[in-house]
């Protein structure tokens, strides 16, 4: 099904009959008392075909931006979180076996404290005060906005098709800046260009948007679609949207052009004590790399510790073999997946028998790589769009 999306012109899909609603916030279980199952409005319902043939119909998310709206508790963040998973295959019970979306999606949040190392931020955050630039930018505790914005180009920098977003873990300066406060900070006091300003522009190059918006109609204006929850059900309210908030255009030029990031080879010491190659996976969203702490709480398509593990086994992997190798992190991430398929998990434990690993994606690795705090990067050459 994953597969038929882009014949589609679509980036995601929502079988008719799935159960989205998960038992609680720590339960992953599918909810079994009051669900209320999925049912496409007629206007955005497509038919893909299964394996064994079968023909299945469901909400089709086209390509572009979405906006999902709707109150509070009526199941925005839901449908986000199914789609974020939509990136996995599901076992039959789960409810979303019937969602899937475009395999490049990223989860973007903000992630207030993060280190941000060489990361060009000029599409969004233009020269600061005193004329910092901010075309290879580091920090060693970046506030929202400026993590959220880094997260975007990093997920870019991989190639990523497919942004989702939540209000509620967004930094609202990012997000949009309205008309009353461009009037009071003119353009010229503020550096930073706001999501809003960008998401068309995104979507024109081929990477679409799917944002879960309540609290403002900002997004109304730039959205091709937009999804109304209703107590868990889906209706499209775009034609009502556009009436009261007409589409604009692209408000700024054309996407920047960027550059990859070299990673040096003082970037990891992967050493602890007497141990040369030291990795451990305290929890899914915790790794110890040498005496290096990575916090991956922000990375919301990790599903299991596994993957976690086998990540921190990436990371020795890439400092015993590329770096210093003068590739970016997009061909390093790259590499390491080659390596896996073509050699197996050994490529990655040395031989060692190293028990319950799980897959990863290139975007995780890329995010954990990202999140070392004594990551250090020097541009590529030449300019990539």
């Amino acid at each position: 099904m994953r597969g038929q999306l882009a014949d589609h012109d679509l980036v995601a899909f929502v079988a008719d009959g799935s159960r989205l609603p998960r038992h609680s916030g720590i339960d992953d279980r599918p909810l079994q008392s009051h669900a209320i199952s999925w049912q496409s409005p007629p206007s955005l319902r497509v038919e893909l075909e299964q394996a064994d043939g079968t023909r299945i119909t469901g909400t089709g998310i086209r390509r572009g931006v979405t906006a999902i709206v709707g109150g509070g508790f009526h199941g925005k963040s839901t449908l986000l979180d199914a789609l974020r998973m939509g990136v996995y295959e599901h076992v039959p019970g789960d409810g979303r076996e019937g969602v899937v979306c475009d395999e490049t999606a990223v989860s973007i949040r903000a992630e207030d404290g993060r280190r941000i190392s060489g990361v060009d931020l000029s599409p969004f955050i233009g020269p600061l005060p005193q004329g910092r630039r901010t075309d290879h930018f580091t920090s060693d505790d970046a506030s929202g906005s400026t993590s959220q914005a880094a997260a975007i180009v990093e997920a870019l920098e991989i190639g990523s098709r497919l942004l989702l977003i939540d209000e509620d873990t967004a930094a609202t300066n990012f997000m949009i800046r309205d008309q009353r406060m461009r009037q009071l900070i003119g353009d010229q006091q503020e550096p930073i260009t706001p999501f809003i300003d960008r998401v068309g522009q995104l979507a024109a190059t081929g990477t679409s948007t799917i944002v879960v918006t309540g609290g403002s109609s900002d997004y109304l204006s730039v959205a091709g679609t937009v999804i109304a929850m209703e107590e868990y059900r889906p209706v499209d309210v775009t034609e009502r949207a556009h009436e009261l908030v007409p589409l604009t255009g692209n408000t700024v030029g054309a996407w920047p052009a960027t550059r990859g990031r070299i990673p040096l080879p003082q970037s990891l010491n992967p050493r602890r004590g007497r141990r040369e190659r030291s990795v451990r996976a305290r929890t899914r969203h915790e790794l110890e790399v040498g005496r290096t702490f990575l916090d991956l709480s922000a990375l919301g398509q990790l599903v299991d510790e596994s993957q976690t593990r086998a990540l921190g086994q990436a990371l020795l992997h890439i400092h015993h073999h590329y770096l210093g190798e003068h590739l970016d992190v997009a061909q390093i991430c790259a590499a390491v997946l080659d390596d896996i398929r073509s050699e197996g998990w050994s490529v990655l434990t040395q031989d060692r028998f190293q028990p319950d690993l799980a897959q990863f994606r290139a975007f995780e690795l890329s995010a954990t790589l990202n999140r070392l705090r004594t990551l250090q990067v020097e541009p590529a050459p030449g300019a990539v769009a």
